[in-house]
Parts: C-alpha cells; structure tokens; sequence
C-alpha cells in the first residue's frame, strides 16, 4: 500500500534557522540606532539654528552700533572700499598657491593705485594670477610689469583698486 499525502492538514509554520534569527535582530537593532542618530541630529540641528539665528541678531545689532557711530557726511561705502584692510584681503583672495606677495604699495586718492611684487613659482602661475586679477571686480586698469618666463617669474602689477563695481 502506497502512502497518499494528506492535503486536509495545516501547513507547517516556517522555522528561520538560528543565523537567520541572528542576522534578523541585529538589523532590527541597527535599525532602531539609526532612528535614534536620526532623531539626535535632528536635535541638534534645531539647537544649531536657534544659535545661527541668535548670532544673526547680535550682528545686526553690532552692525546698528557701527553705522550709528559713523559720521552722517562721509560717504561709508568710499571710506570701506578703500581701506587698507579691504585692499588686502581682496588681494589674498586672488593671490593663486604658486604666487607669493612679496610687496604691496597703495597710493591713496580717488579709486587707490596698488603696486604689487609678485613672485611666481613658474609661468603658469602668473598667468592664473593675471586672470584671476582681471576676472575681479575689486581691480581695475591692471598692467603687468617685465617679466622673465624662463624659471621663476619676479614682477610688479599696477592696478587701481575699483572696490567690487565695475
């Protein structure tokens, strides 16, 4: 007599193999710590804005003490485009890694003229220097002095400061 299956019984519940069960909770626990590092971020974030909002005011505030303090007849935005600190700043901006600013004269007057020595380590730097001059809205009128290509390339620029409008 042959055995005939029994189709009238339940099925069998499915059993997870024990490394099955393992892998099953440490992804449950990974990811209830996301959520936690999630949720922790979060936090910190609107902590982080309430700060950014809080320094924001205290620099308009610091902003209102200063223009009350200026003169009422003096032009701020002549006297702030002109001064030395601003000048050197813009300078360093464009200033390429391979170029280094050995000196800097500025002739005050109506838009400053700014004499530059420049060393450059080679020719393609002072090349991007003189881009990066001419691409600026800070200089004007830039004319660059004699220069030799051959290794390191020594030379003076003059510019007039334009002070960011062209």
């Amino acid at each position: 007599m042959s055995r005939q299956p029994d189709f009238a019984t339940s099925p069998r519940a499915v059993r997870f193999p024990s490394w099955e069960r393992i892998l099953l909770v440490v992804g449950a626990l990974a990811l209830a710590a996301a959520c936690g590092l999630s949720w922790r971020a979060r936090a910190q974030a609107a902590e982080v804005r309430a700060r950014l909002a809080d320094v924001r005011r205290e620099l308009d505030q610091q902003a209102a003490r200063v223009q009350a303090l200026a003169p009422r007849g003096a032009s701020r935005s002549g006297q702030a485009s002109a001064s030395p600190a601003r000048i050197v700043a813009a300078v360093a901006a464009v200033l390429p890694p391979d170029v280094r600013l050995e000196r800097l004269r500025i002739d005050d007057g109506p838009g400053p003229r700014l004499e530059l020595a420049v060393e450059a380590r080679d020719a393609d730097g002072w090349d991007r220097l003189l881009e990066r001059l001419e691409a600026s809205p800070a200089f004007a009128d830039i004319a660059p002095g004699p220069e030799s290509r051959e290794a390191e390339v020594r030379s003076v620029v003059n510019a007039r400061w334009a002070g960011g409008a062209r």
